[in-house]
């Protein structure tokens, strides 16, 4: 980058352009580039990117799903899916940092980002492995008590040195199969469930859409809330819906669309843009549906139905 360049580049970032939705910019392409990714990755937390790194490539599907309804709890549910591992620090994006070499390393992380408003999704290289995090070396063991050195071992489960299965973290702290069974419990204790669309609405702070078109031997089954000291959380609500088919399972979560419940997922799946009802929508494997629309956010979770069913499912809501 030329100097001139980088004195633009450096005062466009210090005017916070690579916020925006549409930077104006008339420089290089290399640096429109820089600063729609900058965009991209503001206000995602890094701090314990890393550690959901290690994670993600050890936990099973069962446990992938109790970290999940976990998250729910405490900030709204996000999908499970690895975090991005970068050097960035959340919105300080700054020229004298962005040096060659970074910035092919940044960009070779991220293949691409779909920005829909209030959530954002990143598809990352799956060839990019992170660093093993110093704040887990000798702390994680396989089932037959070895210590995992490296976060590109293969393994379906990991232990602590007591012989307890780790299923979840929080900051520093592993987190036992008994531990996170005893926090979903206690989540299971926060639950309303509702079993008809007027109970839905009762709740919700906006209309809630169930879909017109459901695949053969899928009915709706329940909506669940949850409840604090303060009272129902209306801005979220989950979806599940039963199939007599074994191997088929689709569930739902609706947000009310604001800050607080804005979320970033970050994903080696494939990512892609498609259109439900005109408005874009971020399809990932092929299974799953994140887009917002009419002030809510709408995210869709499959597993065992092909790309247009789930389409035909999310273009059904009414």
């Amino acid at each position: 980058m030329k100097k001139d360049n980088i004195q633009e580049f450096a005062k466009a970032v210090d005017d916070g352009v690579h916020l925006k939705n549409a930077p104006d910019w008339s420089g290089p392409q290399e640096s429109l580039e820089l600063l729609k990714l900058g965009r991209a990755l503001a206000g995602q937390d890094y701090s314990k990117a890393h550690k959901a790194a290690v994670l993600a490539k050890v936990q099973s599907r069962t446990q992938l799903k109790q970290e999940a309804k976990q998250m729910k709890i405490k900030t709204g549910w996000k999908r499970p899916a690895m975090v991005m591992a970068s050097l960035l620090v959340a919105g300080a994006l700054s020229v004298s940092f962005v040096k060659p070499s970074f910035a092919q390393e940044l960009v070779g992380r991220v293949l691409q980002s779909i920005n829909l408003g209030n959530i954002i999704a990143h598809e990352m290289d799956a060839a990019q492995i992170p660093d093993f995090p110093k704040e887990w070396e000798g702390k994680l063991f396989d089932k037959d008590g070895n210590v995992i050195t490296s976060d590109s071992e293969k393994v379906s489960e990991i232990y602590n040195a007591a012989g307890e299965q780790i299923v979840n973290f929080d900051g520093d702290k592993l987190i036992t199969k008994s531990e996170q069974e005893r926090l979903d419990k206690e989540a299971t204790e926060r639950i309303v469930a509702v079993k008809s669309r007027a109970e839905l609405d009762k709740y919700a702070m906006f209309k809630v859409k169930l879909p017109e078109y459901l695949p053969e031997g899928f009915a709706f089954d329940r909506g669940e809330f949850y409840k604090s000291e303060e009272g129902v959380n209306g801005k979220y609500v989950d979806l599940f819906f039963s199939s007599e088919h074994e191997g088929q399972d689709l569930k739902m979560q609706f947000r009310y669309s604001d800050k607080e419940t804005a979320y970033e997922i970050s994903t080696r799946m494939s990512i892609e843009t498609v259109k439900i009802n005109g408005v874009d929508a971020a399809m990932i494997d092929n299974r799953n549906l994140d887009w917002e629309a009419d002030g809510v956010l709408y995210g869709i979770s499959s597993h065992g139905l092909d790309r247009d069913e789930v389409l035909k499912i999310a273009e059904s809501l009414r």
